[in-house]
């Protein structure tokens, strides 16, 4: 969300196309282990899933589960990155109007808490990042709103646009949380990969400056933040399936989904690569 086997074919739809839907009405790494999750997706088949072209928009699954749940077409997540000129007006709309035709349900998160845990890690006081992630998380908003109108999604903005820390005391979202902080303890590649997202997140906050290595390890806070999201959006927002989706390869989800692991995603969880066609 932030920066950062052929599949099977539901019925009537041809491989290599999404199937168009109608539209429906920081805490420590210390934290005690959580509740048992829930039981995993079985482990991918290795053959690649092809991507999936349909109008403005290409999809590539990451799985043939992650397929399974794009055909499903219930529900999808739309992370809109804080300083991230990728998400400008025109092709947030086209990308709001392309998965409105698509899934159900849609459901924006703006990640203003995580993008605060990442300015206090690059050195910011708290009260400046306070006050830079309030202004960029209310104009990002504002943008959201604009374009989910003008996209003519038929359901309400005001009730599927959500700022992060709006959604943190969900208690869905603090048992998912722990799950994510305990398998950072378990789960040595999992740690060294977000480290390393840690690391290239603060060197564009810091423009190109190498961060320390405390500044890298106090960064992973944002991923914690937001990876509940990858492993748990479908229990967060009451639905059968969710797709989380992003328009660069993002190297933990790549992770979660195509290894065994303690924090391996459920089989109503979905991950793709979804980017405009070019």
């Amino acid at each position: 969300m932030h920066d950062n086997g052929h599949r099977p074919t539901a019925a009537g739809v041809r491989p290599g196309t999404v199937q168009a839907r109608p539209a429906a009405g920081t805490a420590s790494l210390t934290a005690p282990a959580p509740a048992p999750a829930p039981a995993p997706e079985p482990a991918p088949a290795t053959a690649p899933v092809p991507a999936m072209r349909s109008g403005d928009f290409n999809c590539r699954p990451l799985t043939p589960n992650c397929a399974r749940v794009v055909d499903a077409g219930e529900h999808a997540v739309v992370g809109v990155s804080l300083g991230n000129s990728y998400f400008r007006g025109d092709i947030l709309r086209a990308l709001l109007r392309w998965l409105s035709g698509r899934f159900a349900q849609l459901d924006v998160v703006i990640p203003d808490s995580s993008y605060r845990d990442n300015l206090l890690a690059a050195g910011y006081q708290p009260a400046h990042a306070d006050g830079k992630a309030h202004r960029e998380a209310a104009t990002a908003r504002s943008r959201v709103l604009r374009s989910w109108r003008e996209a003519g999604v038929p359901l309400s903005g005001d009730a599927h646009v959500h700022l992060l820390s709006d959604l943190t005391a969900n208690p869905a979202y603090r048992a998912l949380r722990l799950r994510v902080e305990h398998a950072l303890r378990l789960d040595p590649e999992l740690y060294a990969e977000c480290l390393a997202m840690s690391r290239a997140a603060l060197r564009s906050q810091l423009k190109g400056v190498t961060p320390s290595a405390a500044q890298a390890e106090a960064g992973i806070q944002y991923l914690t933040a937001e990876l509940p999201f990858f492993i748990g959006s479908a229990e967060l927002f009451g639905v059968s399936s969710s797709l989380c989706f992003y328009h660069k390869p993002v190297p933990v989800a790549d992770l979660l989904f195509t290894r065994p692991g303690p924090l391996r995603p459920p089989r109503e969880q979905g991950y793709a690569l979804i980017q405009p066609v070019t």
